[in-house]
């Protein structure tokens, strides 16, 4: 009886079967963790561009009102379309920033409050 050294056909489909299983499984798992890093990404973005609309406020001592004051940023490739407004208290005023990637867009993408004292 002659001796073959190889693989049979059974076996090198179960493999490459096996192979593509695997390969799939691992380019689903890469394929969402981009998609992650996509959102991280567009967070911190959003959350820079909300940091420089509130200092912006503060060091021009801009004063906002309760009605939501808006405009748009391009950074990083990427329009942010931003918003904000100012509740007045006793002595002190808070600030409320909104960032958004898309204008129409209900939920923002990053809220930012900050502080300012009010001297009278």
């Amino acid at each position: 009886m002659p001796s073959y050294n190889g693989f049979t056909l059974l076996e090198s489909l179960l493999s490459m079967a096996i192979f593509s299983v695997v390969g799939i499984s691992l380019m689903l798992v890469i394929s969402e963790q981009l998609i992650q890093v996509k959102k991280l990404e567009n967070k911190i973005v959003a959350s820079l561009v909300a940091e420089n609309i509130l200092v912006d406020i503060k060091l021009t001592k801009n004063r906002q009102s309760e009605n939501w004051q808006k405009g748009s940023d391009f950074i990083i490739n990427n329009l942010w379309y931003w918003q904000s407004k100012e509740i007045k208290m006793k002595n002190i005023s808070v600030i409320t920033v909104e960032v958004r990637s898309r204008e129409n867009s209900k939920v923002p993408d990053f809220i930012l409050e900050g502080y300012r004292i009010i001297n009278e």
